[in-house]
């Protein structure tokens, strides 16, 4: 008889909050992480970000749960359709949630003063939605200039 304990159902790479599994675009998403974190004047406390097979409301969204986790979910759509230059813009939209919850303000929304962090850090700010005719034609002709 093959005795099993706790440990054997652990695992060192997925989080409790984690519910998506491995998409082939999480990796990339995590170096746009990385590769914004400096941005910022703290060191942003981020357990993981993910792509969701299920978010049809929103591009990406930042979460905070009790206890200090702070994680991103990114909508598999929105990667699927959108050039890796919009997505990061929008990856670090929502790092700068994240900044303000480890601030702690937790009922922030995009007030003036969030608004104005994202300008320092360049992230993206519309309330715009990306799928409509008059963004790409007004809007993301700036973005690939950059």
């Amino acid at each position: 008889m093959c005795v099993m304990s706790l440990e054997d159902f652990k695992t060192d790479n997925h989080h409790s909050d984690k519910i998506y599994g491995e998409h082939e675009f999480n990796e990339k998403l995590e170096q746009m992480v990385e590769d914004n974190k400096s941005k910022f004047p703290i060191d942003l406390d981020i357990a993981f970000i993910e792509v969701s097979t299920r978010m049809t409301k929103h591009r990406a969204k930042a979460y905070k749960r009790e206890g200090g986790t702070y994680y991103i979910r990114v909508s598999e759509e929105f990667v699927q359709r959108e050039s890796l230059y919009i997505i990061e813009l929008t990856v670090v939209h929502e790092m700068v949630h994240i900044y303000f919850y480890q601030m702690g303000y937790p009922n922030h929304g995009h007030d003036k003063y969030f608004r104005w962090v994202v300008g320092q850090v360049q992230a993206s700010m519309t309330r715009t939605s990306t799928f409509e005719q008059k963004w790409r034609d007004c809007i993301e002709p700036f973005m690939e200039d950059n």
